[in-house]
């Protein structure tokens, strides 16, 4: 027998979409283990490919919400994987440009093609998959003002 909490109904439907969230990241980490890789190594190296050449860590952490300090220090794993170049901006010195190399555009596209959470999200139909999509686009932008956050702060999905 389904143990029945009780919590309100904003709680409840709070819980359920970090419940989601977590079994999409446990999938992707799942997926991505025989590479080393973590989920958040690879949406780093899918935002330096979207993004260009000479991203500074301060704009990955802004697009992921991560704390400037946390995205140093996977940036500086990934460095040590071979997979990011960290290279000092000889204008503004105290700035940190960083780079794909080779290494780390071929995970990149070994990570892409992986399709653990691709598989979850199918069972969808199409109709689904565009109500899922204009709910969470409608939470996050609620969210992004709760934040405080500026309209570019979350570019990207």
């Amino acid at each position: 027998m389904v143990q029945q909490i009780k919590a309100d109904k904003e709680y409840t439907l709070a819980a359920l979409v970090m419940q989601v969230a977590d079994i999409l990241v446990k999938t992707r980490e799942r997926e991505l283990l025989p590479q080393n890789l973590s989920a958040t190594a690879a949406e780093i190296l899918f935002l330096l490919d979207a993004l260009g050449e000479g991203i500074t860590p301060a704009k990955i952490g802004r697009m992921m919400l991560r704390e400037p300090h946390t995205v140093t220090q996977i940036l500086i794993r990934m460095e040590s994987h071979g997979l990011v170049k960290r290279t000092k901006n000889m204008e503004r010195k105290n700035q940190i440009r960083i780079t794909l190399t080779a290494k780390g555009e071929k995970a990149r596209k070994q990570a892409m093609k992986l399709d653990g959470t691709t598989g979850i999200l199918a069972g969808l139909s199409v109709v689904q998959q565009k109500q899922l999509k204009a709910t969470l686009t409608a939470l996050k932008e609620a969210g992004r003002k709760e934040l405080h956050l500026s309209p570019k702060a979350l570019l990207w999905p």
